[in-house]
């Protein structure tokens, strides 16, 4: 064989090395997409740490260059002693909050998702009532209207009458401000359905329950979620002032009582952790609505988005 022909062989197979088309498997046999899809999963969970790291390293910073002006605030320090004493009792029971922070978690989250789950039930249910029967609407519209300028906390000494002091004021509280605020999201997100897609379903031969559930209910249930979502900040922001002064546990009782005493270390510790299991009641909801099941219920048209998200 000459060595032209040699050469001729070679670019051949170089020809047909350089013909074959990118697999998109990197050489540790994973697929790039699903690799670049890990890495920016894992980035996006990197962002939520990366402002509250930042507040805890000033915070850290202050401890030690603050002027005795400042000294009234507690330090890195001293918070983190007193979270450690309220949940590990490190104290053997020296103050009033040692070793209580389990029973102060469990009485806030059952109040929490037992308001939020009572007042965005009824929020839902009149806003059906309202578009099954739209003349109720004039009824109840006005008594919400009038109702929500009023501050929540006006409601307390009369819930305190009524129930007594324990869980009754507190979640008559909680279910009321949830009510409120999830009603009008229910009805705004209800009146912006297409009448198009109602009319189109009655021509096709639905029943008005039919419209009601398959057609209605999905396109409305992104609005809804959201007034669920903002129900539930604001059940927790109740719930704590109704705790300062109906109950003796949970982490408002906590808060006021830590208050009354200036250890104000302990309030800066109560209001960590009401921020972090707020922040963790949202996103609670938020994989309950990204869930499959419920997302294949929404209205095609925005099924078909692919992975945009309205939440």
């Amino acid at each position: 064989m000459t060595d032209l022909s040699i050469r001729r062989d070679h670019a051949g197979e170089g020809s047909d090395v350089a013909d074959i088309p990118d697999s998109g498997v990197s050489a540790t046999g994973v697929p790039e997409a699903n690799t670049d899809e890990s890495t920016n999963t894992i980035q996006g969970r990197l962002y939520y740490f990366l402002v509250p790291a930042a507040l805890l390293l000033a915070w850290g910073v202050t401890d030690v260059v603050r002027s005795s002006e400042f000294s009234f605030f507690p330090t890195l320090r001293g918070v983190t002693i007193c979270i450690i004493d309220w949940i590990f009792n490190m104290s053997g029971g020296k103050f009033f909050y040692s070793g209580m922070w389990l029973t102060d978690l469990v009485h806030s989250l059952a109040r929490v998702f037992g308001g939020l789950v009572l007042g965005s039930g009824l929020a839902i249910l009149l806003g059906l009532g309202v578009l099954w029967l739209p003349a109720s609407e004039k009824l109840i519209d006005p008594i919400v209207q009038l109702l929500r300028p009023i501050p929540k906390t006006a409601f307390l000494p009369f819930a305190i009458l009524l129930f007594g002091l324990g869980n009754g004021p507190a979640l008559f509280m909680t279910v009321y401000g949830v009510f409120l605020i999830v009603y009008v999201q229910v009805i705004m997100s209800i009146k912006l359905v297409p009448a198009d897609l109602r009319r189109a379903s009655r021509m096709l031969g639905a029943s008005q329950r039919q419209v009601l559930t398959s057609v209605v209910l999905p396109y409305a249930l992104p609005g809804i979620c959201s007034g669920i979502r903002i129900g539930a900040s604001y059940a927790w922001l109740i719930l704590i002032l109704a705790e300062m002064l109906a109950v003796r546990e949970g982490f408002g009782y906590t808060l006021w009582n830590a208050y009354e005493f200036m250890r104000m270390d302990v309030v800066v510790a109560a209001m960590i952790m009401i921020g972090i299991f707020g922040f963790l009641t949202d996103k609670t909801i938020r994989a309950a609505v990204a869930c499959e099941p419920l997302r294949s219920t929404t209205y095609p048209s925005r099924s078909r988005r692919g992975n945009s998200s309205f939440f």
